[in-house]
């Protein structure tokens, strides 16, 4: 069934804000719905068909990429830290071997790139258990634990800062690489069914993210409306995260999931395929 406005997905967590904040304050319109959760179950509504479109997870893109497509402008990515993917633990990650990690179920993409960093860096594949409350796990007996976004914050506030490891900086110290942990994409069918709106949508998200860009001090008091942190820590968070889709994140992507697909976690790296060019075939 095609929607007369697309079902659009969009994160729940304060790192997406600056490509939003200017339709969520209503100055720029947006040709369709929203429904916001966290990526884990973005990735499966998108491919279920319960949106058209939708932020997911890098992993999930690189597993899925032959049913979606790839809009050209907006990712979510950084160089180096990113702060809001982490593992708590009270010892470094190279002597976490053999230890039971209690990971998040809204986790993809931190949960494969912390396996990555592991097998490929430090030698060992890392026993991870799903948990509801991982953190509540770690406050109760130590347990090492995997979190995102703003779970992932809240926990980095209330443990040793020797207890925070930042994967993004992790993983730009062991690969030299930066890295993109969300795309944002439209299923096949929806893209060649409705190439108008999905061209309109990716439009209103580019101008979104522009201002957001743009207005960052609107955006950072929208974060904190939603989510109190200390004096300047959103102007830290979001200048360490890169929203725009160019080059230098596409390879960080492509070489991500390279060295995912060399450490088994892949079965194969597909090539990035965007929305204008299946809308031209179509």
């Amino acid at each position: 069934m095609l929607h007369d406005l697309p079902r659009c997905g969009r994160i729940s967590y304060t790192n997406d804000l600056p490509v939003y904040a200017a339709i969520d304050e209503a100055v720029l319109p947006f040709p369709g719905t929203m429904i916001a959760d966290v990526p884990a179950r973005l990735n499966q509504e998108l491919v279920n068909g319960q949106l058209d479109m939708s932020p997911v997870s890098s992993a999930f893109y690189a597993e899925r990429a032959d049913e979606l497509v790839l809009l050209p402008d907006i990712c979510i990515g950084a160089p180096a830290k990113v702060l809001s993917i982490c593992c708590i633990s009270a010892v470094a990650p190279a002597a976490l071997a053999g230890r039971r990690i209690a990971v998040t179920r809204e986790s993809v993409t931190g949960r494969m790139l912390f396996q990555l960093i592991c097998r490929r860096h430090l030698g060992f594949d890392p026993l991870l258990v799903e948990s509801d409350d991982p953190f509540a796990q770690h406050l109760a007996d130590g347990t090492p634990c995997l979190l995102i976004g703003d779970k992932a914050i809240d926990a980095a506030e209330q443990v040793p800062l020797g207890s925070v490891h930042d994967l993004g900086e992790l993983w730009h110290r062991l690969s030299g690489s930066g890295m993109v942990y969300a795309v944002w994409a439209a299923r096949n069918d929806y893209a060649a069914a409705a190439p108008d709106q999905v061209r309109a949508a990716a439009l209103a998200l580019h101008d979104s993210l522009e201002w957001g860009l743009e207005h960052i001090r609107r955006v950072i008091a929208r974060a904190e409306a939603a989510r109190p942190r200390q004096g300047g820590f959103y102007e830290n968070y979001y200048r360490a995260l890169h929203f725009h889709f160019d080059d230098e994140s596409r390879t960080a992507l492509v070489r991500f999931m390279q060295a995912a697909h060399e450490t088994n976690l892949l079965e194969s790296v597909p090539a990035l395929r965007f929305f204008d060019a299946v809308a031209q075939h179509a």
